[in-house]
């Protein structure tokens, strides 16, 4: 299986937080979890994965392009980071303008920029909102647009920064439907998540980050009956049963 990114004995510091000995894998169109409490470092493994951070000893790679100052312009399109806030993607005037901006951005010709700008809006289901103020929409349109601006750079690998905060179902269910879309092309998804929900149903494995360390690495099914990665992600079925034994028993 082709391996998309590979990450060998990483370790960073910055102030009072460090990562170690960090290894990981994504192979293509694999769907993988990364999961942790708020601050166990998911965020700053993204920057250091899209070369936004130097790591202090390790290395990685993507698809064997080693992630370094001088390729960071490649590796920088085969990846696209879908920020869980859009409004921090977005910045023209207009749809159009906003998803046009990284292709022009690659000298691309106007008439190729106008061809993956309609295509990539077409496909999130935005086209008729070409036209609009990128500050005039709902969150889950915002978000659409965002992964729109992604699609026409063609990116072999997305990061997805807990993609369904603040989506109403219809909206997650278009965004679900989206990414499967794009699986089936053969791009590869990391993304993270506090829901168990797209653990259980939308992730072939799981990377758990605890304190700055990978305390499991492995396919979906193990995580979901492993005591360490329950206490990182949340053993909902405990919980579900406390609290109908609490209405019980009130």
């Amino acid at each position: 299986m082709t391996c998309a990114i590979d990450v060998n004995n990483l370790f960073f510091n910055y102030e009072n937080f460090s990562m170690q000995d960090i290894k990981m894998e994504l192979h293509q169109a694999e769907h993988k979890a990364m999961v942790g409490l708020n601050g166990s470092g998911k965020t700053t493994l993204f920057k250091l994965m899209l070369g936004l951070l130097k790591p202090s000893a390790g290395e990685i790679f993507v698809f064997e392009e080693k992630v370094e100052q001088e390729n960071l312009w490649k590796i920088r399109r085969e990846i696209g980071f879908l920020f869980q806030n859009p409004d921090d993607q977005l910045f023209a005037p207009t749809v159009w303008e906003d998803v046009a901006f990284g292709p022009r951005n690659l000298g691309l010709p106007e008439e190729e920029v106008s061809k993956r700008v309609k295509d990539s809006l077409d496909f999130v289901g935005m086209l008729n909102y070409a036209e609009r103020p990128v500050n005039q929409m709902s969150h889950g349109q915002a978000k659409r647009v965002a992964l729109a601006g992604i699609l026409t750079m063609e990116p072999c690998i997305l990061f997805l920064d807990e993609p369904f905060t603040g989506l109403d179902f219809p909206m997650v269910k278009g965004i679900v439907e989206i990414i499967q879309k794009l699986r089936s092309q053969g791009i590869s998804v990391l993304f993270t998540t506090h829901n168990r929900f797209f653990l259980e149903h939308w992730a072939d494995s799981v990377v758990v980050l605890k304190e700055g360390r990978v305390i499991f690495d492995g396919p979906t099914e193990e995580a979901l009956s492993t005591p360490v990665v329950l206490e990182q992600i949340g053993d909902w079925d405990k919980l579900r049963n406390q609290m109908r034994d609490s209405r019980r028993s009130g």
